[in-house]
């Protein structure tokens, strides 16, 4: 996810986003015949649009190509388009997705705070997150929230009950705050 989001933030700055489209397509190559000229036996002239846009998509093609693992590259080096590379991609990731998607859930679903501190943990649900997210499953707050929670031991019950107890959902940001909040106030009583 880091990756694509990368790569899209500067293909939007760019105004360049569109070239990884589906069903993107490049203008004619050859400007269509005035009318009236339709029968002329003048051979077609090139349309300058359409060697702009094959410039610009090669541009996006050659960026993508030089962002990406040797493992990745192995598998897309083959496509002419910037499109058909990001389609292949997304091919690529997405036939794996489904696996990771049944892994990763069960990551979720086992972690444990154990002897992390409360960033180290945050920042493993996170990435267990983010890895559902890359696969096409982006988890809501609440259920993540719950993932969170159901891992971390009897010394943050005070944290969880409130949590649970609220009426609106908590956000997995506040979350994180109370929890930090926590730890260091159980620190201060331990030091």
């Amino acid at each position: 996810p880091s990756w694509k989001a990368q790569v899209v933030s500067v293909l939007r700055g760019s105004q360049l986003d569109g070239f990884i489209q589906s069903g993107v397509q490049p203008p004619s190559p050859f400007l269509a015949p005035k009318k009236g000229k339709e029968d002329s036996k003048e051979p077609p002239k090139p349309n300058p649009d359409y060697e702009a846009w094959v410039a610009k998509d090669q541009m996006v093609l050659s960026y993508l190509l030089s962002n990406m693992s040797k493992e990745i590259l192995g598998q897309v080096n083959n496509e002419v388009t910037a499109a058909g590379a990001w389609a292949a991609i997304e091919k690529l990731f997405s036939s794996q997705s489904r696996a990771r998607v049944i892994s990763t859930r069960m990551a979720l679903a086992t972690a444990t705070k154990g002897t992390l501190s409360i960033a180290e943990y945050y920042g493993k649900m996170k990435n267990l997150a983010d890895e559902m997210a890359s696969a096409g499953w982006k988890l809501e707050d609440e259920e993540l929230v719950s993932y969170i929670l159901t891992g971390l031991d009897a010394d943050y019950d005070p944290v969880v009950s409130a949590v649970t107890a609220r009426v609106e959902p908590i956000t997995v940001a506040e979350l994180y705050t109370q929890l930090i909040s926590h730890e260091q106030r159980m620190e201060i009583r331990a030091g």
